[in-house]
């Protein structure tokens, strides 16, 4: 492919259930110690107005940019990257003043040749480049919410086996406050050797076995309270949190995008659901983990699975073979970046 061709592109998009594996940790917010879920007005019917817990598209949409950076810059084979490039990869980059910015034929050239910038977008070299990819924010699926959401999501086949259907409950019966603590490790006996403040001072060499006179006029501070070190270390504090089994309705859509720029998000996806699909916080601790439900994509041309959807022609890797064919010209196109 020549750098005046372009290759063929489709729309496609996703819109589904997902659902809580386990708590889901979305802070916006404290009142003392207890971290606040993140929260949206949604107009009611009535007239009234609700408070939902909602987790916010760009929660989703950056854990999305992560996964695909780190596919992305294995394909280049994992090279160096300078600061500015790493940032447009990571988190998108930023906007600084340059002595000249991109011009509509590089711009065109990047979105050509750099399928993640091509469909996260991001900022730099003077430009704010527009991503392909839009991500719908996860919203509980609750009775201050349905009347906001598809048809679909009340449908008896995606929640229950035996034909009932789904009564969604009250956004207020799925929040819940998780309560933990901090131990002062410093504080145990066993570990003082580990700490220079609390171990015991070496005698002075030849001084062995012999102990050392003490200065009444210039005695050692006495040791703090309970041996420890002079500070506070052990808390509590509280968490709220979105039930585990919570169903949040999803989506995402890919626009124009290339067969490079399909693999490369359908990569992307695979390594996310592989590592547990988590979302929001503290999923170290085991907070945020989702089951996908990924059972419909539309194309342009009608729906499909998502298999076949992101099934792009020929038996090799398509992210692999552009990244090969355009090595060159993806190097020259990041380093507008790095200038």
């Amino acid at each position: 492919m020549t750098s005046t061709e372009f290759p063929m592109t489709r729309t496609l998009r996703i819109e589904g259930v997902a659902m809580a594996l386990s708590s889901i940790s979305h802070g916006e917010g404290r009142i003392g110690t207890v971290s606040l879920l993140r929260r949206e007005k949604i107009a009611q019917p009535g007239g009234t107005v609700a408070d939902v817990p909602v987790v916010s598209g760009n929660a989703l949409r950056g854990v999305l940019r992560d996964y695909a950076a780190r596919v992305f810059w294995r394909a280049l084979g994992e090279p160096p990257l300078p600061a500015p490039v790493f940032d447009l990869l990571w988190s998108g980059g930023s906007l600084t003043k340059t002595k000249s910015s991109l011009t509509a034929r590089q711009l065109v050239q990047l979105r050509r040749v750099v399928p993640h910038v091509s469909l996260f977008g991001g900022s730099g070299a003077g430009r704010i480049v527009e991503g392909k990819l839009t991500v719908l924010k996860l919203t509980p699926i609750v009775v201050e919410t349905v009347h906001v959401l598809p048809d679909f999501v009340g449908d008896s086949a995606d929640f229950a086996d035996d034909g009932t259907g789904y009564a969604p409950p009250h956004a207020r019966d799925l929040l819940q406050i998780e309560e933990f603590s901090r131990r002062d490790d410093a504080k145990r006996d066993q570990l003082a050797p580990a700490i220079a403040e609390l171990a015991p001072a070496a005698l002075p060499t030849g001084q062995q076995g012999q102990l050392l006179p003490i200065d009444l006029d210039d005695p050692a501070p006495a040791a703090p309270a309970g041996g420890g070190l002079d500070r506070v270390q052990q808390m509590r504090y509280g968490m709220e949190t979105l039930a585990a089994g919570t169903r949040l309705h999803w989506g995402i859509r890919l626009r124009e995008v290339t067969d490079a720029e399909t693999a490369l998000f359908a990569a992307a996806m695979d390594a996310w659901m592989s590592d547990g699909a988590h979302i929001g916080g503290r999923s170290a601790t085991g907070h945020g983990r989702l089951r996908l439900d990924c059972r419909q994509w539309q194309q342009s041309t009608g729906s499909t699975t998502v298999g076949d959807a992101l099934t792009v022609p020929g038996d090799g890797d398509a992210l692999a073979e552009h990244v090969t064919a355009h090595a060159d010209e993806i190097t020259e196109a990041l380093g507008w970046f790095a200038a």
